[in-house]
Parts: C-alpha cells; structure tokens; sequence
C-alpha cells in the first residue's frame, strides 16, 4: 500500500498539514458542497486517509476494529456469551500486544507476535470497543460500521485520548455539520495555541533544558530532581497533547472532552484523578471500580468500606497492567491503589467519628494545603515509579 511515512498524530508537520488538509475538507463540504456529502462519511474519510497515507501499520489497525465491529455486533449480544468472556476477546490483542516488552520470544522485533499486535492506539482503541459493548449492547440502535469506525480512529484522539464517550461523541456526528460554526471554530484555536504553548515550549524547555542536563552520579540529589521535572514535563507534555486533540476536534466538529484541569491542586487521590487525565479516571470508575464493587456486593464478601477499599485497590493494580506488563508499571498502579484506599479508609473514619481523625481541630486552611503538599509528593512518586527510572 502507498504509504508517504509513518507520522503518529501530533509527532511532525505533516500530521499538521493533514489536519489542516481536513478542517479545509470540512468546511468546503459544508459551505462549498452544501452538505451533499454526509458528515459522517468525511469524519470516516479523513480518519481512512490518515490511516493509510501516514499512521504506521494501518492494515493492522483497520483489521483489529473491524474484529472489534464483529465481536460487537455478532457475538456481543449473544446471552449465551459470557460477559468476561466477551471482554477478553476485546483485550486479547492487547495482552499480546505488552506481551512483547515482557517476553523474551516475543521481544524479537521479527516475532510474528510483534509484527501482527504492535500496534500504536491499540490500548485507547481496546478501551472505546469495551465502552461501547457494555453501553450500547442493550441499545436497540443499530450501529454502523462507519460510525463504529468513526468513533475509535478518530484521528485527533486517536493515540492517547482524551477518551470519549460513543453516546456522546455520536450526538455530535448525528448533528452534522451543525457544529461547524464562528464559535467552535475560535475555541478550538484557543485549545490549539495553548496545546503548543505547553507540548511544545514548556515540555520542551523542561526536558531539553533541565533533565537532560541532570547527571546521574548525584544519586539521590539526581533522582529527586528527575522525580519532581518529570512530573511536570509529563503533565505539560500530555496536558498539551490533549489540548490539540481538543482544538482540532472542535474545528471538525467533534467536541472532545476535557483532560487536564490544575491536577497539582488536588487534596486528595478522588480529587486528583477528576483533574488528571479525567476520561481515563471517568473510565476507570464507570468500567473497572463499578463492576467490581457490584460483584463484590452481590457476592457479599467483606463490609462496604472493605469492599470499596478492594475495588479501588484493583481498579488502579488494573491500570498498572494496561500501562504495560513491566514491574514499574504494574507498582505504580499499585501505589495509586494504595493511596485510594488509604483516602476512602481516612474519610470514612472521620465521618464515623464525626471529626477528622488526621488534623484534629487544626484550621481548615491550613488542612487544605497540606492535604495538596502531601498529595502532590505522592503523586510525583507514583509517577517516578512509572517512569521506570528506579529500575
């Protein structure tokens, strides 16, 4: 297949040039054309062509969602099918996939399992066909491969999100070209500038500037300098990937949903995952906490607090694995287990007791930053974790 590069979205200036090849497409289809052609079909038209002119392995990717498309609509909504069952056929790519950073077989970069499950997208693509199963199995509206398509290879979300939700991003698709007004438009372009403000110079400037320069042979002076810089650069690198994810959706008239929201001002790990990266933690809740605390309750083990601080605790373990198979990975998760379940055990006490059981009568001003200095060191400790830099 003609292919001109393999460009992953946001990584170069001809992915920008495509994005702006596509906001011209729309909106000559909309003022040029008059809407002769549906919206639906240009949203598939730029996501097919990005596909095959720039993302690498696209046949690939184009082959696991339309696995995805067959296990939804034909097996999915088979009763005799299990539901773990069914969503194990979703993740079995995936587990294939990290596989390959963990096995030694499968590392061989011409291993038949690398060549066919490295796939880039692949875990937020694996995440949107698990959502859209479990929401849309009992809908009585029949879905579309154009619009099961247009939904997970979207092409500015399509890497690492923001995650959205099919209901949601297909109310905008049913409003066609409506959403391709003045007011879209500006806003997206705030997004977009304020995307390059922080990917572009300020995670930059961090990585070029300071932790490319820390030496190693500080020891614990470096670690802790590369634990608290790293921090940062990833929220400024990932904070600004979404924003442009944000701005060029809004321009093609999809409007995807906020990412990052002053998350270092966080007081608690609740409060933290509802600013960073805030799909991803809205999924995890609704996907991975819900049904596990559900089965816990119907099985009836353990007290409700045991049951929530269980729930938390495997719903971020979880996470750890779908960040990869490594032990950095996998500990991080962990830790942001932990510190979920030591949150929920704290705040049920207090209301047992009916004072904080922590600051006593200490002044609520002086609790409230506090609680932001201790949550913020956690984090960037977990994030250290991650970073794989200990290992």
């Amino acid at each position: 297949m003609f292919k001109f590069s393999d460009i992953l979205p946001f990584s170069s200036s001809e992915f920008y040039l495509f994005i702006a090849f596509s906001i011209a497409l729309i909106f000559a289809s909309k003022y040029v054309l008059r809407g002769k052609i549906a919206y639906q079909n240009i949203i598939f038209t730029i996501s097919f062509l990005y596909l095959i002119l720039l993302f690498p392995k696209p046949i690939h990717f184009i082959t696991f969602t339309l696995y995805g498309f067959f296990i939804f609509k034909f097996l999915g909504r088979k009763k005799q099918m299990g539901g773990i069952f069914i969503v194990l056929l979703y993740v079995l790519p995936l587990i294939l996939m990290k596989l390959t950073h963990v096995i030694p077989v499968f590392k061989l970069e011409k291993s038949l399992i690398s060549i066919i499950f490295q796939i880039a997208g692949l875990s937020y693509a694996t995440f949107k066909m698990i959502q859209i199963h479990i929401d849309e199995r009992e809908s009585d509206e029949k879905i579309s491969f154009v619009n099961y398509f247009n939904f997970i290879a979207f092409t500015p979300t399509l890497l690492i999100g923001p995650i959205d939700r099919f209901a949601r991003f297909q109310k905008n698709i049913n409003q066609g070209f409506a959403n391709l007004n003045q007011e879209n438009f500006n806003k997206g372009l705030e997004f977009i500038m304020k995307g390059l403000l922080y990917k572009y110079i300020f995670a930059y400037a961090i990585f070029t500037l300071f932790i490319n320069h820390l030496d190693a042979s500080n020891g614990f002076l470096y670690h802790l300098s590369y634990m608290y810089s790293y921090l940062i650069y990833l929220f400024f690198d990932f904070a600004g990937y979404s924003l442009l994810a944000m701005g060029f959706g809004y321009m093609l008239g999809i409007q995807v949903p906020f990412n990052f929201d002053k998350p270092f001002l966080a007081q608690n790990p609740k409060e933290f995952w509802h600013h960073w990266h805030k799909t991803l933690g809205d999924w995890l809740n609704d996907y991975f906490f819900k049904p596990i605390f559900k089965d816990l309750t119907t099985r009836k083990v353990f007290t409700s607090i045991q049951r929530q601080s269980l729930a938390l605790f495997l719903t971020f373990t979880l996470m750890g694995f779908w960040n990869g198979f490594e032990i950095h990975y996998i500990l991080s998760g962990v830790l942001f287990g932990i510190y979920s379940m030591g949150h929920n055990y704290y705040a049920y006490l207090c209301k047992k007791n009916g004072k904080d059981v922590v600051f006593g009568k200490l002044n609520s001003t002086a609790i409230k930053y506090i609680s932001i200095f201790l949550m913020f060191n956690s984090v960037a400790f977990a994030i250290y974790i991650f970073s794989g830099k200990l290992f």
